[in-house]
């Protein structure tokens, strides 16, 4: 929705503000939550007032993800009779890249001056580390749409990780390939080098304009990250019956077959990526009954977690 639609909203109805680095998890938000305001401008004096009028007037809570330069225009003016939760979608690991670091460091301020009363964290091990040091923290699960499933008769993989991102582990990846009998793979090659490398080994790739592109209409997909996974991504994969073999996460850890399937002792190991994808070929019908258990679960799991970070 747009700022100007503020007017059109009940008395006592919640905002969600979601910047455009939060983009890859949009789907997610605007299925989970009501009245998501998405910020890809540079926000005005005058919008971020409406926002604050909203809130302190007619809103019963402002509900923010990461962070948007705007939201120093917006933080500050918010009534104490109101509530402010913060959304964080990394986990710690993900500490180590500076933008994140400031994300991180910047919800942490806010925090201190007593302006956001909860900090809801995508990861729950995340979630966990700050309840134990004394912060009011949460875990959150997001939801997204279900999709049909649809057979494909190709041996097409998408890599469905950020090239330009070294915790996306696209490189080992790639390689693998060279070890399997594939048809080729989808990839979204942003770095010059992810498409000097696949020509140097000549690689059989495909290059699509979007990872919603890389994703569909394949045999398997690769998300072996060594950290910032997007759960949205991984559920639309196995939404679409398409396995989807992740690096070393606690993600399936109470699913042992999603685990011994799905996940990967070590997230580098070429030839470890290349026995996981030959065994979800052999056991692709075991994966997906047992997915189906997981998804039930999840999604009884984020309506409750919703539910209750909506209300408290």
């Amino acid at each position: 929705m747009k700022i100007d639609d503020l007017n059109k909203l009940v008395e006592g109805s919640y905002i969600v503000l979601l910047p455009d680095a939060d983009y890859d998890i949009k789907d997610s938000v605007e299925y989970t939550f009501n009245n998501v305001i998405y910020l890809d401008f540079e926000l005005s004096e005058e919008d971020a007032n409406k926002i604050v009028d909203f809130v302190n007037n007619k809103g019963s809570k402002l509900i923010i993800f990461d962070w948007f330069e705007g939201y120093r225009l917006i933080l500050p003016y918010i009534s104490k009779k109101r509530e402010v939760k913060w959304v964080y979608k990394n986990n710690l690991a993900g500490l180590t890249t500076g933008g994140v670091r400031a994300t991180f460091t910047r919800i942490m301020e806010f925090y201190d001056r007593n302006i956001v009363k909860e900090i809801a964290c995508l990861d729950k091990a995340t979630s966990e580390v700050l309840k134990q040091a004394g912060y009011r923290a949460s875990h959150l699960l997001l939801d997204v749409k279900t999709k049909s499933r649809k057979n494909t008769l190709e041996k097409s993989i998408g890599v469905i990780g950020d090239d330009y991102n070294p915790n996306h582990n696209t490189y080992n990846q790639l390689s693998a390939l060279k070890l399997i009998d594939y048809d080729y793979c989808k990839i979204v090659p942003n770095m010059p080098a992810t498409k000097h490398f696949i020509d140097f080994f000549d690689i059989k790739a495909k290059e699509v304009h979007s990872r919603e592109e890389a994703l569909v209409d394949n045999e398997i997909n690769l998300y072996c990250n060594f950290t910032f996974n997007n759960m949205e991504l991984i559920l639309k994969s196995l939404d679409l019956g398409i396995p989807c073999l992740l690096g070393n996460t606690d993600i399936f850890d109470d699913y042992p077959k999603l685990k011994q399937y799905l996940v990967l002792d070590s997230d580098d190991d070429i030839g470890e990526i290349a026995n996981k994808i030959n065994g979800i070929r052999e056991n692709k019908d075991i994966i997906l009954k047992e997915y189906a258990k997981y998804r039930k679960d999840y999604i009884k799991e984020s309506k409750k977690l919703v539910s209750n970070f909506l209300e408290r």
